[in-house]
């Protein structure tokens, strides 16, 4: 019989061995690199649980934009009665007195009063505003819906408060919305009218016009209805809708402290073209001692003035308009 050979399944065990060699040194690696790459992350993004953004950079979670703190546009609420489009970027007749002759800046700084009108719409908008350091004015238009909410914080904070009286404009698709005032009614009937608004908003200190290019421009509109904010012992100021407007004279004539408004600050409404309103608010401030500027609660303005309040703050006294009526 012929031998068997001992040496065939030597080579069978090797190649076993071999194989058994390679399938764990590519485990071993496999080990490691997952290690590695464990290690990597680690080091990178310490603590941050798997699937979380990239962390913010400092301070980047504190400067939210205005409109993640604001109610949008698009809301459900009522739209909000702006001002009529009229004298955008002019600047009005400066009325001589005491305080600014001859365009003479006065000692110190100037002082400066932002009205904020239509109030009363936007609740979120409105509180945004009373929470900014700054002593703002506000005036609210008579039977809206935050009205009594945001006249409660206003007063609250111990801020000058205003009826937005709406009157009549010359544009007559223009609505002034409720409690508006025509030159076409009589005495009785506008007697009633404004008390009534009076009494929606009962903080009031003053008044400035809502709209009116039409009535303020009215002789005669205008006696009747000063004629009743003198009885209630109340300022008027004229929010400068028409270039034609009486009101502000004829309140001086009359007896009735007042003041006309100096800039719209927010007629457009980009941020940049707002705090360049505001730049010209100060530097009119700065030539004749006082100025008046007049915004609304949009978020723009907001921002706009969160921005400018520490130069506010620098160049000028900040003042409630009660301050500036004479």
């Amino acid at each position: 019989m012929p031998k068997i050979s001992a040496k065939k399944p030597a080579k069978k065990d090797n190649r076993k061995k071999t194989s058994r060699g390679l399938g764990l040194f590519c485990l071993f690696l496999l080990v490691v690199a997952t290690l590695t790459a464990g290690l990597y992350f680690m080091v990178l993004y310490p603590g941050k649980p798997p699937g979380d953004p990239l962390p913010l950079l400092r301070g980047q979670a504190k400067h939210k934009t205005i409109s993640q703190t604001v109610v949008p546009l698009s809301s459900n609420l009522p739209a909000p009665l702006y001002e009529e489009p009229g004298l955008p970027n002019q600047t009005p007749p400066i009325a001589t007195s005491p305080k600014k002759q001859e365009g003479k800046t006065l000692p110190g700084r100037p002082l400066v009063a932002i009205i904020i009108d239509d109030m009363g719409y936007r609740q979120n908008t409105g509180m945004a505003l009373l929470a900014l350091d700054l002593p703002l004015s506000f005036s609210f238009l008579p039977f809206t819906p935050f009205s009594e909410e945001l006249q409660k914080e206003a007063q609250a904070r111990g801020r000058d408060i205003l009826l937005h009286l709406p009157l009549e404009p010359v544009d007559q698709k223009l609505d002034p919305g409720p409690g508006a005032l025509t030159e076409a009614m009589d005495p009785e009937t506008m007697r009633s009218i404004f008390h009534q608004d009076l009494q929606a908003v009962p903080m009031a200190i003053g008044i400035n016009n809502h709209m009116g290019s039409r009535f303020t421009a009215n002789p005669q509109a205008m006696r009747t209805l000063l004629a009743l904010v003198k009885t209630r012992n109340i300022f008027f100021l004229d929010s400068m809708t028409s270039s034609q407007s009486v009101a502000c004279d004829l309140a001086r004539e009359m007896g009735i402290k007042t003041e006309r408004r100096t800039v719209f600050l927010d007629n457009d409404q980009d941020l940049n073209k707002i705090m360049a309103q505001l730049d010209l608010l100060v530097k009119h401030a700065d030539k004749h001692g006082q100025a008046v500027g007049i915004g609304h609660p949009y978020p723009a303005t907001v921002e706009a003035l969160r921005r400018y309040q520490a130069q506010l703050r620098a160049r000028t006294e900040m003042v409630g308009v009660s301050r500036l009526v004479h």
